[in-house]
């Protein structure tokens, strides 16, 4: 018979207890990569005052209802190169509305959104200038100073670089 066999290699060369360490190594790495990315990262998704935006989406179905009402709707035309936007309307506005205020969201990232006047340039044409849109599918909101209408659309970069509001 022969004799139990004696390892003469330390246990720190040999496979099998590596092998053991590292995956629990692996989730705690993994996990302070997560903590790390939670703390630098804002997901910007939500409202410091949810209650008073509940509230104001009644007062927008409002303004988008008497948009439709007063037949309200227009195309507006964005250049990727030079950032120019120009809104062309179906019908020029009866009340004669000066500036109108064109917001520009992003669907995720708030700190991208983008709020713009647009000037008239007579018979329901408008114009103004944005800082240069990333890929996304934006979302557009077209209202008059006074806030008494809102028309909407969405603008899908890249891809066409027009969109239908109404």
């Amino acid at each position: 018979m022969r004799p139990p066999r004696e390892d003469t290699v330390p246990w720190y060369k040999q496979f099998w207890p590596w092998f053991l360490i590292a995956l629990p190594l692996s989730v705690v790495i993994a996990a302070i990569i997560t903590i790390n990315i939670a703390i630098q990262t804002d997901d910007g998704l939500v409202t410091d005052d949810y209650y008073k935006e509940g509230l104001a989406i009644h007062k927008d179905a409002d303004s988008a209802a008497k948009a439709a009402a007063l037949g309200i709707a227009g195309e507006i035309t964005f250049d990727t190169d030079t950032g120019a936007l120009t809104l062309a309307l179906d019908k020029p506005l009866t009340n004669g509305a000066g500036l109108l205020v064109l917001k520009v969201i992003h669907p995720t990232r708030p700190d991208q959104d983008q709020q713009q006047q647009l000037s008239p340039l007579g018979n329901g044409r408008y114009a103004g200038r944005l800082d240069p849109l990333g890929p996304a599918h934006w979302k557009l909101q077209l209202r008059p100073e006074d806030e008494s209408w809102r028309i909407e659309g969405r603008l899908v970069l890249p891809g066409s670089n027009s969109a239908r509001l109404d």
